[in-house]
């Protein structure tokens, strides 16, 4: 399997690759309740992001708070 990192609007999600199908999966470690997929990187990063604001969009109309984005992207350097 291959995962990769992604940040969008503060919430850190990655995207696990299976040669299966769905190809890719999109887990947000800090929304649990968000769950998407797609057939190509690219389409999985962009069901990722419009599931994420829908998400928060719900949240909004809901009178919810959002979750605080508890996970960060660190990148080191050698």
């Amino acid at each position: 399997m291959i995962e990769t990192l992604h940040s969008y609007r503060g919430y850190v999600f990655s995207i696990h690759y299976a040669p299966k199908e769905p190809s890719f999966t999109v887990d947000f470690p800090d929304l649990r309740d968000i769950i998407t997929s797609g057939d190509t990187l690219t389409e999985a990063f962009e069901n990722a992001c419009e599931a994420l604001d829908l998400h928060l969009e719900s949240l909004q109309k809901l009178g919810m708070r959002k979750p605080p984005a508890k996970h960060r992207i660190v990148v080191k350097s050698a």
